[in-house]
């Protein structure tokens, strides 16, 4: 019997006599397939133009073609010149004519009436040959089909890929406009109030001279947000410049360049922050796009801990399992992990209407950068338990001793006063 998920096949049988297909059908159909019969050689040809079939019965002996020259015309055709014959007969048992049955490309030669459990067994090895064709051949349309689909997609994939360059290309007009059109009258704004602080100081009141400072403080964040804004907007296209970044060298440059913008912008106070920094391992990535990492993530630390007393920042690196992991962990107000997914989002920001300011894309940027170089970002934390940001970069063994097998050991503690100049 055939299984419940075998397709079900053809089975020719022909014969001249009624009763002979009637005791065919009657032996095979416990088999479960579908039986077509025929009583004529130019029958079975007729039902050959419009089936295959998994094994065809025919009879030698039929009085308008005989079983040897229908088995001829159905080996010419190549639709069935591979379809297995097996020859039944009720006298024709001679060895001249089963060789002219097998010159003819019968399988088999069975002599009438065929033993019911010998003919099923022969001729389920043909279905069961038939259904796995079958089954194969449908593989195959699938898999075409699949292969269709999958260039089908491709070339949808490629007209979004043009949808998108010609959106970076309308991204990069954008952001020249947002330089001349927002940072030109900004520069003028703090240009007019600095000048009215030097010309007219003497003549303001004290609350007056409060406001001035007002103007220029907002002057100058929101030139910062729209530098920000910039660099964010410019990271997905920008095309890398990879080489040795040296990670102890760069991240003290940036926490250099955290403390000079910190102590130099006005109505901010500095805070002393104890630092504690490990060797790092060097990695190998674009160093503007790193620093543009440590300075969000260093600046993010300074601003969520500048409450703390005092404000600690730990950094540190190892290499391991053919990737760089850094990670940066502060003693701040930390945040709620349930939330953390909302980190990485461009613009979301989990102190929104909080004294820490910012417009919610430093962490975005950082996470734009990682993923660039090929690498992965994450974050774990507590409310106010302070907060580990953590990115890790594909490794690179170097020969030197800040290389990739360096890291771990706390290499330098030290101290400076500093401000956060960025956002999370």
């Amino acid at each position: 019997m055939g299984q419940p998920d075998q397709p079900i096949v053809n089975i020719l049988m022909v014969d001249d006599v009624e009763a002979n297909l009637l005791s065919l059908e009657a032996i095979l159909e416990p088999l479960g397939q579908r039986l077509v019969r025929a009583q004529s050689g130019t029958e079975a040809l007729r039902q050959l133009l419009h089936d295959d079939f998994a094994v065809i019965l025919l009879d030698v002996r039929m009085p308008d073609m005989n079983g040897f020259e229908a088995a001829a015309m159905i080996r010419s055709r190549p639709r069935s010149r591979s379809t297995p014959i097996i020859f039944l007969t009720g006298t024709e048992k001679s060895d001249d004519a089963m060789f002219e049955g097998y010159s003819a490309g019968a399988v088999d030669y069975l002599m009438k009436p065929a033993a019911p459990a010998v003919l099923r067994s022969k001729v389920e090895v043909f279905i069961e040959l038939a259904a796995s064709r079958i089954a194969l051949e449908r593989q195959v349309k699938e898999r075409e089909q699949a292969a269709r689909e999958l260039q089908r997609l491709n070339e949808l994939l490629g007209e979004r890929n043009a949808e998108l360059a010609s959106a970076n290309q309308e991204l990069d007009a954008f952001c020249a406009s947002v330089s001349h059109d927002l940072r030109t009258p900004l520069s003028q704004i703090l240009g007019f109030a600095q000048l009215l602080d030097v010309t007219a100081h003497a003549r303001l009141n004290q609350a007056d001279q409060l406001h001035l400072q007002r103007i220029q403080s907002i002057g100058h964040h929101m030139t910062q947000m729209v530098s920000d804004f910039l660099t964010f907007a410019r990271l997905g296209h920008t095309p890398m410049q990879r080489g040795l970044v040296d990670m102890n060298a760069l991240v003290r440059q940036v926490i250099e360049e955290q403390t000079q913008g910190a102590q130099g912008l006005q109505g901010h106070t500095t805070k002393h922050v104890d630092w504690a920094i490990s060797q790092l391992p060097n990695v190998e990535g674009d160093h503007h796009m790193l620093a543009h990492v440590w300075s969000n993530l260093i600046s993010n630390a300074l601003k969520y801990s500048r409450q703390s007393l005092p404000p600690r920042i730990v950094i540190n690196g190892v290499a391991e399992q053919g990737e760089c992991v850094y990670w940066i962990t502060d003693n701040g107000v930390g945040f709620d992990a349930q939330h953390a997914h909302k980190l990485f989002a461009a613009f979301s920001r989990l102190h929104a209407g909080t004294a820490f300011e910012g417009i919610g894309i430093g962490l975005s940027s950082v996470k734009r950068i990682v993923l660039k170089h090929g690498g992965r970002v994450w974050a774990e934390s507590q409310p106010g338990r302070g907060a580990t940001f953590y990115f890790a970069l594909p490794s690179v063994v170097t020969g030197n001793g800040s290389g990739a097998g360096g890291g771990g050991a706390l290499q330098d503690t030290s101290s400076c006063d500093c401000e956060p100049a960025s956002s999370r």
